[in-house]
């Protein structure tokens, strides 16, 4: 092998390192911080907000109560999360294992509390009767897909007058994903809480630090970034009436990309960048430089194969599918530069100072600049996307 084969295989030795190097350093993430403040308790909070008097017909506790000062009753609703035990980001939803508290105020429901009494608790087929019977603000998430499971529920009935409503369950809800920066994604889990019958002239939702995590709170595949909250009017463009008064909290995550980055993209740019050694293989051996070539070809798309379940199925192009496409198609041309330089010795068609040698020379300068080039350019929508 000639000096200048050498040479040209151990800077594209320095280049391969170099540029798996920077990439993956550039793309790794600092894990986010999060707050375990202890928060108030429900009642608490609902009774800070005022004295808890109503009005309503006693001969029918199923009517909504009337806060006294004629404006629309407030239910404090709280959300605590347990745990997010999967995001289906292909299929636009995720789950999450927690607890749904409320608190409105219901004086009517006081006299119905023997002397003795500060509290009565309802709970399982007791506490749904209790809903039954009388009147709740039937607090739900409004993008629940399909049927909870294993819910349990508790209602008590304080001598204040504060109602507290609270039920466990593992429920599913709907959000919208862009997997547009596939892996290197940023996503709002939501949830949106809200009556399912009373708008906001009978009620509207208040308190705006609604959301509690547990200590032990992970999601697999994804970092916390941060948690914002907002309460407004939600407009049914379906149905012709009144808002509703919303709570809307937004989860933003961010995807843990190094799976994706050490096992899938890292070696796949290993592959193709060794595909640029077929250079190294004499000229005048065609056969052997499309061979090797050709081999790397179909090993990197057994490779995509492969991985094929670990990667999103949408109808558009991710960050992570242009870049396997660039590695497929460097490969491919590749494969028509060994073709082409193969002719041109055999057929003589260079002629002058741009002999095939030359040619050759600018391709083992050109490929791996392009090569690193196009990184560079992945690398700078990494950081500005």
């Amino acid at each position: 092998m000639s000096r200048r084969h050498w040479l040209f295989l151990k800077s594209l030795a320095l280049a391969l390192a170099l540029t798996i190097c920077f990439g993956l350093l550039s793309v790794s993430s600092k894990a986010q911080t999060r707050s375990s403040d202890a928060k108030q308790s429900l009642l608490q909070v609902h009774l800070s907000q005022g004295n808890c008097l109503t009005e309503g017909l006693l001969e029918d506790l199923q009517a909504p109560p009337i806060p006294i000062n004629g404006k629309p009753l407030a239910v404090t609703v709280r959300m605590h999360i347990d745990e997010i035990p999967d995001i289906s980001s292909t299929q636009d939803n995720f789950t999450v294992n927690g607890v749904l508290a409320a608190a409105w105020c219901d004086s009517r429901l006081a006299a119905s509390l023997l002397p003795h009494e500060q509290e009565r608790v309802y709970a399982q087929e007791a506490a749904g009767d209790f809903l039954t019977e009388h009147w709740d603000p039937q607090i739900t998430f409004a993008n629940e897909l399909g049927a909870s499971e294993g819910d349990d529920l508790m209602v008590s009935v304080h001598r204040s007058g504060v109602v507290e409503f609270r039920r466990r369950a593992l429920v599913k809800l709907q959000s919208n994903f862009d997997l547009q920066r596939f892996p290197f994604d940023h996503q709002t889990l939501e949830l949106n809480i809200q009556s399912f019958a009373w708008d906001d002239r009978v009620l509207r939702v208040s308190d705006l630090s609604s959301l509690s995590l547990s200590n032990h709170y992970d999601i697999p595949e994804w970092r916390l970034e941060r948690v914002q909250s907002s309460i407004g009017p939600f407009k049914d463009p379906d149905h012709d009436r009144s808002p509703f008064s919303r709570l809307h909290v937004g989860i933003l995550v961010e995807r843990q990309s190094e799976f994706y980055l050490y096992k899938i993209f890292a070696p796949l740019a290993v592959l193709t960048f060794t595909s640029i050694f077929f250079l190294a293989i004499p000229i005048d051996n065609m056969g052997d430089r499309v061979a090797f070539v050709s081999g790397l070809l179909f090993t990197n798309l057994a490779y995509q194969l492969i991985i094929a379940s670990s990667v999103p199925k949408v109808p558009y192009f991710t960050l992570g599918d242009r870049y396997t496409l660039f590695l497929f198609f460097f490969m491919v041309v590749e494969v028509f530069i060994a073709y082409g330089m193969a002719l041109i010795t055999r057929l003589g068609v260079a002629s002058g100072p741009l002999t095939p040698s030359k040619i050759e020379a600018g391709f083992e300068i050109s490929l791996p600049i392009v090569f690193v080039l196009v990184h560079v350019w992945f690398l700078s929508m990494l950081h500005h996307g």
